[in-house]
């Protein structure tokens, strides 16, 4: 879509620069028709399509129980500079584990970069990597 009023669609490339650039976003999950999305941290694999994150599960972890019940996942990253100056990437897939086999020093690299050491003092959680495959990916920018 090329309406000036709503943005300007973004070029594959242009999304793949957007992703690698941003650490953040907000990932969508659902549950019984109910939504939660959460803040979360991402490095993107632009060869495989897909979005990185290192879960952390508390004792009773409302995330691990919408993790269960989603198909289909959704990551919104964005940025706002205001109203004529704002770019966004949805990226719509599957969540699928990473077996801990695979986690090698290029996964661990990639999210360290974007996540730069997140730690949590005194904090009991359950650590676990996600990927988020892009099976749709979209992106819009509006600049004046």
């Amino acid at each position: 879509m090329s309406n000036p009023w709503y943005g300007i669609t973004m070029t594959p490339h242009e999304i793949e620069e957007f992703l690698n650039e941003q650490a953040t976003g907000v990932l969508s999950l659902s549950k019984e028709r109910r939504a939660y999305g959460i803040p979360m941290s991402f490095a993107y694999d632009p060869e495989r399509e897909r979005a990185v994150m290192d879960f952390g599960f508390a004792e009773e972890s409302k995330k691990r129980e919408f993790l269960r019940s989603t198909d289909e996942a959704c990551l919104t990253v964005y940025e706002w500079n205001g109203p004529h100056d704002w770019k966004s990437v949805v990226m719509n897939g599957s969540l699928e584990p990473i077996d801990e086999a695979d986690v090698d020093e290029q996964l661990e690299g990639w999210y360290q970069r974007v996540a730069k050491d997140i730690d949590v003092p005194g904090a009991n959680v359950e650590l676990q990597w996600y990927e988020l495959h892009a099976d749709e990916l979209t992106g819009v920018a509006l600049f004046d």
